[in-house]
């Protein structure tokens, strides 16, 4: 599964490469966000430059309940004529946390790879901002994966909700 997410990426990847049309995806551009989700850092912020037209390199950091969350990653915007523009990305950083009221063994984020699709809607009124909505699949650790099994079978825990499998992010992001 893993591995054909990651080559259905890269194919569709590589079949994008002219311009867009947008500020928000021209070379050298810069901007900031803020938002929820793994590109945020989870509630937090995000600071992204385009490397070239359409793809974007940023940096996200954040509050995720059992610590700082964070994560590095690239963007790459699909051409559109309209408002709207498609993307992919991949990153790299914390995708997962466990907090257990009273239990702070259990407290900790975990680092692995995300990869996502979604939507960037870019704002006619103020140029080169826009806002971002997409959809993510985390590669989730080993290490979570058998601490989430222990948490949620462990008889001193009461209440336990096992994580999603797909992420949401939303964001808005301001060029500078």
């Amino acid at each position: 599964m893993k591995k054909t997410m990651i080559f259905f990426l890269l194919v569709i990847g590589m079949r994008v490469a002219h311009a867009q049309g947008h500020l928000s995806s021209e070379k050298n551009r810069t901007s900031v966000g803020l938002g929820v989700g793994l590109p945020y850092g989870a509630i937090g912020l995000r600071l992204g430059t385009n490397i070239a037209t359409g793809a974007n390199l940023f940096g996200g950091v954040g509050y995720m309940v059992s610590g700082i969350g964070y994560n590095i990653g690239l963007r790459k915007d699909f051409d559109s004529e309209r408002a709207s523009q498609f993307y992919m990305t991949g990153m790299y950083g914390t995708n997962a946390a466990i907090k257990v009221v009273g239990l702070p063994e259990y407290d900790q984020v975990y680092i692995g790879a995300t990869f996502g699709l979604g939507i960037k809607v870019n704002s006619r009124k103020n140029e080169g901002n826009y806002w971002d909505m997409g959809m993510l699949i985390p590669v989730r650790s080993s290490e979570y994966n058998a601490d989430e099994n222990r948490a949620s079978t462990d008889p001193r825990v009461t209440s336990f909700t096992r994580a999603s499998p797909v992420l949401i992010t939303v964001g808005y992001n301001f060029t500078m």
